[in-house]
């Protein structure tokens, strides 16, 4: 089975890439469609790109996204929230609590 590298919604198309950050970030499609439509500031970047941005939920979330003229819609490339670091699978918080541990019972 292959799978879908973009995923569209409304006037957006989002690359694999952006999908991966959203779910792993808890971004939701409406989020960058609100934040694409009724940015608080947009930047031109210097690869032609636009960066969108706009605090949701006192959540500042960035979006690039390329203008697709010829579809009218945007190609949102990545999108995450400043300040917000990804967080750990939980596999890796396990072993770094375990690890954790060890150290305060060999002191």
């Amino acid at each position: 089975m292959q799978r879908q590298r973009h995923h569209e919604v409304k006037n957006a198309i989002f690359t694999h890439h952006a999908q991966e950050r959203m779910k792993l970030r808890r971004i939701s499609d409406d989020m960058v469609l609100n934040a694409i439509s009724k940015p608080d500031r947009r930047e031109q970047e210097d690869d032609g790109d636009t960066k969108f941005i706009k605090t949701i939920s006192g959540r500042p979330l960035h979006v690039v996204a390329a203008h697709l003229p010829d579809e009218k819609k945007w190609l949102v490339k990545s999108v995450w929230v400043r300040g917000e670091n990804d967080p750990q699978p939980i596999w890796k918080r396990i072993l770094l609590l375990t690890v954790s541990l060890i150290r305060r019972l060999l002191r």
